[in-house]
């Protein structure tokens, strides 16, 4: 069987190249072919991702410098994706969060999209997103927005069935895309992210890549307020050198960039807790961090609401202020959770073998019924 899996592009090993990384993985003795924008990923990581699979890109994977200024050319990304050559195939899935599902193939074959989000940034987090601009940047990002937003739900149109990686991002598809979805957890590698039965260190511990909405400035803010607490970051990004000069003056906050799996595992496996502060409409890290056995300080937000079990596995903060994580840190002290073996149990809910059972009888399913109509 042919199979054609199109990804918006690969620039990091985060979550939707995880999912990715999952579906090549249960296909690899099918002809399978990857479609991406561009692929920036180091030779290591394209080891771990693509499992040997052909990858295709397109004129954009030769743009100078493309892996910074690629939402600069976000305008030219439908027109892009639109154009793409891809092979006549018998199903095609597409791995969308962005433009991926946008691409062309006939009616008469199947196409399932798995959908980490709609456009976040065309959408319902547009102001976050739009932070990180200013001046002419900014007044073209706003003014092309609405020939975004229209070309995004027509493509929508082309799908035949929808997957959402969460209830939260099920709503989004219903609200947005006037379409309904099944919801297929991403998958989670509970067997790399193993428990530890120990207990923890006194560091908390954030991770994630500097960027403005993952908000890692505002948990440096909050541990400057609370100097006897002691806080590892791990990550890097554009926003990095703003991010360290936030914490200059604090000894109590250890910055120290990206880390290999092994190394951010042991941090993971030994840390007092995990704290995540950015708007998630899954969030796989957190789950990774429950799955050693380690509690998680989240934000009450989207897919959070649906990975932590508070009192359990975890904590929520209502608000993305300094003062709200502050008040989540204070409250863990007092009321510390210790159970990682039960903590490591629940995340255990979204491992890999669940999503490779759930999305293996969703395609096969959707399939059968599709050539049964033709």
């Amino acid at each position: 069987m042919k199979i054609a899996l199109i990804h918006d592009w690969l620039r990091v090993h985060a979550g939707s190249e995880k999912v990715v990384s999952e579906i090549l993985s249960m296909y690899k003795h099918e002809d399978m072919m990857l479609y991406t924008l561009f692929n920036k990923l180091s030779i290591e990581e394209q080891a771990q991702i693509l499992h040997n699979a052909p990858c295709r890109t397109s004129w954009i994977q030769f743009v100078p410098f493309v892996n910074r200024i690629y939402k600069v050319l976000l305008p030219l990304m439908p027109f892009v994706i639109g154009h793409m050559r891809i092979r006549s195939s018998d199903i095609y899935l597409s791995s969308s969060h962005a433009i991926a599902k946008g691409f062309r193939h006939p009616k008469d074959k199947l196409h399932i999209c798995y959908c980490h989000t709609p456009m976040r940034y065309a959408w319902y987090l547009n102001e976050d997103y739009l932070q990180e601009f200013s001046g002419i940047k900014l007044w073209l990002i706003k003014w092309i927005l609405p020939f975004i937003r229209r070309w995004d739900l027509r493509s929508a149109t082309h799908v035949n069935e929808f997957i959402a990686n969460s209830k939260h991002i099920q709503y989004q598809i219903r609200n947005i895309y006037k379409r309904e979805s099944v919801v297929i957890y991403p998958p989670v590698n509970t067997k790399l992210f193993k428990l530890n039965p120990n207990p923890r260190q006194s560091f908390y511990l954030a991770v994630g890549r500097c960027v403005p909405y993952k908000k890692m400035d505002m948990i440096i803010r909050a541990f400057n307020n609370m100097p006897d607490k002691k806080l590892v970051l791990i990550g890097d990004g554009y926003d990095s050198k703003r991010v360290k000069g936030l914490m200059k003056n604090s000894t109590n906050i250890v910055w120290l960039g990206y880390q290999h799996d092994d190394e951010l595992i042991l941090y993971m496996q030994n840390a007092r807790a995990c704290i995540f502060a950015a708007k998630e409409d899954f969030g796989i890290m957190c789950v990774e961090a429950q799955a050693t056995g380690t509690p998680v300080l989240a934000l009450k937000y989207g897919g959070y609401l649906e990975t932590v079990a508070e009192g359990l596995s975890g904590y929520f903060f209502e608000e993305q202020t300094v003062e709200s994580i502050m008040q989540a840190v204070n409250y863990f002290e007092q009321n510390p959770l210790c159970d990682h073996a039960g903590i490591s149990a629940h995340a255990a809910f979204f491992s890999a073998e669940k999503f490779r059972e759930a999305f293996g009888q969703f395609v096969h399913a959707k399939h059968q019924a599709f050539m049964h109509r033709l």
